[in-house]
Order: C-alpha cells, then sequence, then structure tokens
C-alpha cells in the first residue's frame, strides 16, 4: 500500500546538511499538494509532452508510463537531483514515504518546480 508524503515543512525534513543544499517548493500536478523538497533528492526529467498525467507514472527502468486523456504513453526519463532543477520545470518525483530512495522502479508523481530557496520562476 502506498501512502503518498504529505506536505511537511522543511525544517521537518532537513539532515545533518542544513543549509548545504537548496530547498525546494513543488507543486504535484496531477493532486496540486505542495511540498517542502530538499535538493539532494533525486528527480526524472520527462519529455515535453508529459504535461498532466491522469494518476501517478509508473517508471520501469529509464521509461515512463502514463495515462493522459484516454492514451497510454511512454517516455524516457533522465535522472537528476532536484537542486539541478529551475523554477517552471517539471520533473516526477517520488512523493510516497514508503518508496526505496535507491529504487527507480515504482508510482512517480509529476511535480512543478515552483521555488528553489525561496526564489519563484517567472
Amino acid at each position: 500500500m502506498h501512502h503518498p508524503r504529505t506536505e511537511i515543512p522543511y525544517q521537518a525534513r532537513a539532515r545533518s546538511h542544513e543549509g548545504l543544499l537548496p530547498r525546494i517548493r513543488a507543486r504535484d500536478v496531477v493532486r496540486h499538494g505542495r511540498y517542502q523538497l530538499m535538493g539532494s533528492e533525486r528527480a526524472l526529467r520527462v519529455p515535453y509532452d508529459l504535461f498532466h498525467p491522469q494518476g501517478p507514472v509508473e517508471v520501469r527502468g529509464m521509461l515512463a508510463s502514463y495515462i493522459e486523456g484516454d492514451e497510454v504513453l511512454i517516455g524516457r526519463t533522465a535522472q537528476c537531483r532536484l537542486e539541478d532543477t529551475v523554477p517552471g520545470e517539471r520533473v516526477l518525483v517520488r512523493l510516497d514515504a514508503t518508496a526505496s530512495p535507491l529504487d527507480d522502479d515504482g508510482e512517480w508523481w509529476l511535480c512543478e518546480i515552483e521555488a528553489k530557496d525561496g526564489v519563484e520562476g517567472d
């Protein structure tokens, strides 16, 4: 059973390297939740046409499958860290608190990066 992370203040998720990595504010495109994440967290870059999936995106290897409209679509992903993103960019993020941090396979959620260290996009 998957339990999505709730919106957690940055301070509650900070690790020993607090202050060294950017804080990222991301908006879940599907469920509209907002999350404060650490720059060290992994993300997956996606094709531009992955714009508004209906539910989580399923990742197997480096391929993402998702439903948009009434079609099942497949696109390639590229690994990155949230610290490498910019406001306005959309990336896949593991929002399930029980997901293995080392396993890419499973449910990812499309999130739009809204701000990095408090600096919002245009």
